[in-house]
């Protein structure tokens, strides 16, 4: 398919990416000037204080001199010129050469002064280095008026012009003026004056005033220190500092022409140019989307006629790409629900044939099963095969410890297995879920191989059971069905695998089981079945130590006939019957026989091996016995009662054992004692000795070789008639019968 359309719109909006592109490199280097301002900036104010330093420092150094000489004792044996201020008229000669070398040292600490001079309230004279004379002749009386006028004590001047004598030069300085008082009370000034000359070296120092400059300007804005080009048009300020000790401004910048303004002005061009872009390629957007608008447009209004055609609204949607998004999805969502109902109709058709195929509701001739199975991706037919079945073991213990959705996964991955092991023993399935918890499979091979089928389909078996035991948290059992050449016959082979599964209760879960294991359990005595559950109920509620071998020997008999599961369930829910109707009342109350009655019912409903089943009753049962023997031993009839069987059972070859034995042995009336037994047991006294009679002859007649004569004495029976009429009647047949039958 050709890209026509794809390379137009790459094409056309190739103008707007340049465009673009240059508007980011405008706006890139507009940043890159502000940050080169913002770092400029940041220079001349670290200059400007460097300035201020420079400037300042000896203007501190000489006003601390001026303090250290007002502090200076004057008691002192040292030479102070303060004493000026004290004396009156002219200083003597001594005291002005003296006053000179004073000034002169001034000088030679600080090279920045000029001159210093002193000037005395008293009488207004005035000492410099140079001359001594009245205020009135003085060349610098007029700044001296003014600070007397304005009562100053201390303040560095602005800028000023200055001349000692009137014959002198005029030279700019600035003037530190501070007014002392000394301990007689005398007052005057001391002047200072320093070169601005000097201090505009200091200042010259610190930057090139090429590209910068810089200016000093005093109180009132008047100048003290101004760049070599007065022209403020053609200079940039960029810092300005105020200081808190002269008072003076700082203000230092760029020259106009230099490189950095320059470069600030094409900063601003850039601005210019990076909008005009901007326009320019809002400009092109819009004609080229309006030109590549136009295939859209014609897509929408087929989609129009494909809603209108489907019977749906089309065109009122938000925007055309949401239209289009939606009528899309819309046609998708068709789409994959035909899809979705033809492959559940395809998939349920499979599934449907094959379970009717099975269970043998319908029945199909050999051509129709295998253009079924053509139809399915099955193909060739078969000439021999045979079914098996899959079920999970204790389906409902993996149902609570899993969700359904990972029930689903499990038995996705179990067929997966299973296909896979199929295909590496060279065999050929149909496998489908039956159920939650039974996969059936069609095993089948066509003319080679087919002598082999049975045993590929053990060894499949063999391995899915030790990959499921290895990677799964549950295990399944494997049911195999007859072999069979014709369709008809997949029906018995289905049902001998089911069967086969279902005699996991008496062989075991987590393995193989083939049809041929379940042949031999086609019948069984029920009687005799009945007669062990009464013996073991009777056992049980005498609490007789016997009856939990006879327990155990009900599930061997269970086991060696190979019951069928719901044999075992029918014999299971008469032993619960028989043994809560016998235990119910005088020895266990209504709640305690009920609840546990419930239970083993659940237990009977809900097993799928004879282990789980007789594991779980027996606990049952144990239980109960546990609620017997703790009500027997807390005294009152039960214990009586419970006293009385153990003598029975300890003297039970005693002939003379009777009623009234049992009332003389415990000093209980005899109508009482047969009473007591009754209630407890439920069983008469003589019932009871009975059958604790002739059971234990059955046990002698079988281990001893003992006459009958001698062997009913031995249980208490004097006479050989009675004995043989009592156990004729409790066994059915003589003791002589018993023993031939039983000794072969």
């Amino acid at each position: 398919m050709s890209k026509t359309w794809y390379y137009r719109l790459l094409f056309s909006y190739m103008p707007v990416f340049f465009l673009m592109i240059s508007f980011l490199f405008f706006i890139f280097f507009q940043i890159l000037t502000e940050r080169a301002q913002q770092d400029t900036s940041h220079i001349y104010t670290s200059v400007n204080n460097q300035i201020l330093q420079s400037v300042e420092q000896p203007l501190k150094s000489i006003d601390h001199m001026m303090v250290t000489i007002q502090t200076r004792n004057s008691n002192s044996a040292d030479f102070n010129m303060l004493d000026f201020f004290d004396q009156e008229g002219r200083p003597s000669a001594y005291f002005t050469y003296q006053m000179r070398k004073e000034f002169n040292n001034m000088k030679q600490l600080n090279q920045i002064i000029h001159s210093v001079y002193l000037v005395r309230d008293r009488d207004g004279y005035v000492l410099s280095s140079n001359t001594v004379s009245p205020l009135e002749q003085f060349a610098d009386r007029a700044f001296i008026g003014g600070l007397m006028q304005d009562n100053y004590s201390y303040h560095w001047t602005n800028e000023r012009l200055f001349k000692e004598f009137h014959a002198s030069r005029e030279e700019p300085v600035v003037s530190l003026a501070r007014k002392y008082i000394t301990s007689r009370g005398e007052s005057g000034l001391i002047i200072v004056n320093v070169w601005v000359s000097s201090l505009d070296e200091l200042v010259s120092q610190k930057i090139d005033q090429t590209s910068s400059y810089v200016t000093i300007a005093g109180k009132d804005d008047k100048p003290i220190f101004a760049a070599e080009n007065n022209d403020s048009a053609r200079r940039t300020a960029i810092s300005t500092i105020l200081s808190d000790y002269t008072g003076w401004t700082y203000e230092s910048g760029l020259q106009n022409g230099s490189s950095f303004t320059i470069l600030q002005t094409f900063s601003n061009l850039w601005i210019v140019l990076a909008v005009i872009v901007a326009i320019l390629g809002l400009l092109a957007i819009v004609y080229m989307t309006n030109r590549n608008y136009k295939p859209l447009r014609a897509l929408i209004t087929k989609l129009d006629r494909i809603s209108q055609t489907a019977g749906e609204q089309g065109g009122d949607q938000r925007n055309e790409f949401h239209y289009i998004e939606s009528t899309v999805d819309s046609l998708v969502q068709r789409f994959n629900l035909f899809k979705s109902q033809s492959d559940m109709n395809i998939g349920y058709r499979k599934k449907s044939i094959f379970l009717e195929v099975m269970s043998g509701s319908r029945s199909l001739a050999s051509g129709e099963w295998n253009t079924e199975m053509e139809r399915h991706g099955f193909t060739g037919g078969f000439r021999k095969a045979a079914v098996i079945v899959i079920s999970i073991d204790k389906y409902s213990d993996v149902l609570s410890r899993y969700r359904e959705q990972d029930m689903i996964l499990f038995r996705f991955i179990i067929q997966n297995m299973y296909v896979e092991l199929v295909q590496k023993y060279g065999l050929r399935s149909w496998s489908e879920w039956m159920n939650d918890k039974e996969m059936c499979g069609f095993i089948y091979v066509q003319e080679e191989n087919q002598n082999l089928l049975m045993d590929n389909i053990l060894k499949l078996s063999d391995n899915a059971l030790q990959w499921i035991r290895a990677n799964l948290s549950f295990t399944v059992t494997f049911g195999i069905g007859q072999t069979t050449d014709s369709v008809p016959m997949l029906k018995a082979s289905y049902k001998s695998a089911i069967e086969a599964v279902n005699y996991r209760v008496v062989l075991g879960n987590n393995r193989t089981i083939g049809y041929w294991e379940t042949e031999t359990g086609a019948s069984f005595e029920l009687y005799h079945h009945l007669e062990q559950i009464r013996s073991l109920v009777y056992a049980f509620r005498l609490m007789e130590p016997e009856w939990r071998p006879k327990y155990g020997a009900l599930f061997e008999q269970f086991k060696q006939n190979k019951l069928k599961r719901d044999d075992i369930v029918n014999l299971l829910n008469y032993f619960t019957f028989y043994l809560f109707e016998h235990v119910h009342g005088t020895i266990l109350n209504d709640e305690i026989v009920e609840t546990n009655k419930e239970i083993m019912k659940d237990v009977i409903d809900q097993f799928e091996t004879l282990e789980d089943v007789q594991e779980e009753i027996l606990g049952i049962m144990e239980k109960l016995e546990y609620v017997i023997a703790e009500k027997a031993g807390k005294g009152g009839a039960a214990e009586i009662a419970f006293k009385m069987k153990q003598y029975i059972d300890e003297n039970v070859y005693n002939p003379d054992l009777s009623l009234v034995h049992l009332s003389q042995q415990f000093d209980i009336p005899s109508k009482n004692v047969s009473s007591l037994f009754k209630e407890q047991f439920d069983i008469k006294f003589i019932d009871f000795l009975i059958h604790r009679r002739v059971e234990l002859a059955k046990q002698l007649l079988q281990e001893k070789d003992d006459s009958v004569q001698e062997i009913g004495r031995s249980v208490g029976y004097l006479n050989p008639v009675s004995f043989n009429r009592v156990f004729k009647r409790i066994v059915g047949m003589t003791p002589g019968d018993y023993r031939k039958e039983k000794l072969g």
